[in-house]
């Protein structure tokens, strides 16, 4: 296509691009053009929201390729969706555009894909946010870059403002690039998931002087066939309607759960009902051996009924037949339900929509909100530190302030978005130690997503039209008449309701299921002290809990045996006993006697209910370890640096150790420090291998 001048685009041009990408029928959807003509004619600065499938990635592929032909330079495209370029490249390769990317999974190309892209032989450069903030790409890569960018696209756009469902710190990192591209530089926001408050922070945030034009679609979709269960469900019932939905639906789907256990639990349930479901989550090769791309791959290709899938498998995930989205629980927001369930019916007439609300909803976004940001006096703690001792690394921090690593992580994050702090030589150091983050905003966002959980609430159980509640609650006026198609509308009831047997059945599968174990420590946190390094001679063995804390089931036993009877019931007894010895099966040495960590607070608690499990197991009971000095709760140290300093000469021996295998029995496994030091006691003292036993394992796991 010859070089044209801005005055010159015409549709007829950018129709012939579009036939040849996509076939001789192709026409462009109601707004396509127009976005595509203010990119390029105009160079604007523009905001698109668009329901998922419309195709956003069409406007700016087609208008990179229009750019290109005008002798403009390369198109910058940031995205936090590494699944991207794969889903688009054959797009890209129709058009004939060049795709370069620099993301974490590419570290041996930076250097020869960022020089291609200032030799000008890239068309398109997608970056990770977090290569804005590289020392190397700022330093020397955007200062050449930034004068030959012929458009900027920020993907997911709604990442931007801490208002939206998925705001990523890192995000705040593109307004400052926008501010430095040349005056005329074509801007372009995409998302699927705005509200009118998402909408307006992005366009203050990035649409310059001239302001930010927003094309806005209608959010409804006629594909959708929406239903939700009007009450919590508990979680044997909601296994058995899985069962029953995915015999029942055609074609291949999404289940969304909030934790990774979860996904492991519904997988595993919907395999033993005879059903091809396989768990996906972000670390989910570390756990199954399965790649996250291959299980996409397999969903793409209907050689799964579903994936049972953490909000990993979210934006940029593209299957047009995907043929129903159900989840397993309720989601924190309309804005993230609205994202997830618009994965489904974007190629066919008719897709499923179920909504499960479960009983431990409330506890789980409670914990998600209270933890998206750092509380003020945690990042107060760590610029005082900076302050007193100077440049600090992560792990000097860690020594010195009592956050965990994931939100000191954010803390450092904010501070040096913000620019707080400066990162140098692997060390952290004051640049402007009287800046703050802006801590009456993170109030207001808190706030925020507690009104987006009632909202959430109330959907469920609105007496209307699912679908206008949903537009209705994304500031979508265009869906004026009921839906016609969605359970309050069509007048459909309640799904069967699953006999006492079925129900029976998944509470034996949830209480009888795999052993959940946990991988010992097995060194010292790195560089705790100069006596304390490296690793243990002999760490424990590997470790067994009985249940999740938050699982309803054996995990109520034993909230229930701590905080309000004061004593494990005999059936937590039971159940320890019988899982210990199907473990015990495969173990060469399995323990030949029983001991218990000891609690001030608790004195009774853990060595009754070690005394009565090892009674069960046939195993002599002696009560050796004691706890020999006051100390926070374990619960309240935060890193690996402040537990284990709270558990060091806290406990003693006070009896005879057999050198023998031992059952080390403690009610709660979380860090796992207590076992580790205990456990280190034990051998210190002549015991044989140490086996911790734990009932429940503490923690949301996610992602």
């Amino acid at each position: 296509m010859p070089a044209s001048t801005p005055t010159q685009l015409s549709q007829q041009a950018a129709q012939y691009l579009l036939r040849r990408m996509l076939g001789p029928q192709a026409q462009f959807r109601p707004g396509q053009w127009e976005a595509i003509e203010a990119l390029v004619k105009d160079r604007a600065r523009l905001l698109v929201v668009q329901r998922t499938g419309w195709g956003k990635s069409l406007v700016y592929f087609m208008a990179t390729k229009l750019l290109r032909a005008q002798g403009a330079g390369p198109t910058i495209l940031v995205s936090p969706l590494l699944s991207l370029m794969r889903n688009q490249i054959q797009a890209m390769a129709a058009l004939g555009l060049r795709p370069g990317t620099v993301n974490s999974t590419n570290y041996d190309e930076h250097d020869e894909v960022e020089a291609r892209a200032l030799a000008g032989e890239i068309d398109l450069l997608l970056l990770s946010p977090e290569r804005l903030g590289n020392d190397h790409f700022r330093a020397e890569i955007w200062p050449r870059l930034r004068q030959q960018v012929g458009m900027l696209v920020v993907d997911e756009a709604h990442c931007i403002s801490d208002w939206g469902h998925d705001f990523r710190p890192n995000y705040r990192r593109i307004v400052r690039v926008v501010n430095e591209l040349p005056p005329g530089t074509p801007v372009l926001g995409t998302t699927a998931t705005a509200n009118e408050r998402v909408i307006e922070d992005v366009r203050r945030m990035i649409g310059g002087d001239g302001g930010m034009r927003v094309l806005r679609g209608p959010l409804a979709r006629e594909s959708l066939m929406l239903h939700a269960f009007t009450r919590p469900l508990s979680t044997p019932q909601r296994l058995v309607l899985l069962e029953q939905l995915l015999k029942r639906y055609p074609g291949s789907g999404i289940i969304y759960c909030l934790t990774t256990a979860d996904c492991m639990r519904v997988a595993g349930w919907l395999q033993h009902a005879g059903l091809n479901v396989k768990p996906y989550f972000a670390d989910v090769q570390q756990v199954t051996g399965e790649r996250r791309e291959d299980l996409e791959q397999e969903l793409l290709d209907n050689r799964v009924k579903a994936l049972a899938a953490s909000v990993a498998l979210g934006m940029g995930f593209d299957k047009p037949d995907l043929a129903f989205v159900i989840h397993y629980q309720r989601p924190g927001s309309i804005i993230a339900y609205y994202q997830q369930i618009g994965r489904a019916g974007r190629g066919i007439d008719a897709a499923h929509i179920v909504l499960m609300p479960g009983l431990e909803d409330e506890d789980v976004h409670r914990y998600f909100i209270e933890t998206a940001f750092p509380t003020p006096e945690q990042v107060e703690a760590v610029v005082a530190a900076l302050a007193e001792h100077g440049a600090l690394s992560r792990r000097d921090l860690q020594k010195r302030v009592n956050v965990r690593s994931t939100a000191l992580e954010k803390i450092l994050l904010h501070l040096e978005v913000d620019e707080v702090i400066a990162w140098k030589d692997a060390e952290y150091a004051a640049v402007n130690p009287d800046n703050r983050p802006d801590y009456a905003r993170w109030e207001r966002v808190t706030a925020q997503r507690y009104a987006e959980m009632a909202q959430m609430n109330a959907y469920l159980s609105t007496p209307g039209c699912l679908m206008q509640y949903l537009a209705a609650a994304l500031d979508d006026q265009s869906a004026t008449e009921p839906c016609g198609r969605c359970a309050n509308c069509a007048g459909r009831s309640s799904l069967k309701q699953p006999t006492r047997e079925q129900i029976d059945a998944a509470s034996r599968f949830l209480r009888d299921g795999k052993p959940l174990t946990f991988e010992p420590r097995k060194q010292w946190p790195n560089r705790f002290s100069e006596t304390l390094k490296g690793r243990f001679k002999s760490p424990n063995e590997v470790g067994v809990a009985l249940c999740q804390y938050h699982d309803q089931g054996y995990g109520d036993l034993v909230k229930r045996g701590k905080y309000q009877d004061g004593r494990f019931c005999d059936e937590l007894v039971d159940a320890a006993a019988s899982l210990l010895r199907d473990h015990w099966q495969n173990l060469d040495a399995p323990p030949r006697w029983a001991t218990a960590v000891p609690s001030r607070r608790h004195p009774t608690l853990v060595p009754d209910f070690a005394e009565r499990l090892a009674g069960a197991l046939g195993l002599p009971f002696s009560y050796v370890v004691e706890k020999i000095a006051d100390r926070p709760e374990q619960k309240t140290m935060q890193n690996p640096y402040q537990q284990v300093q709270n558990l060091l000469e806290a406990f003693g021996v006070c009896g005879v150790v057999r050198n023998e295998p031992v059952l080390l029995v403690d009610d709660m496994i979380d860090s796992g420090w207590t076992f580790a030091v205990v456990g280190e006691l034990l051998r210190q003292h002549g015991s044989g291998a140490v086996h911790p036993f734990a009932l429940a394992k503490v923690g949301f796991l996610t992602g």
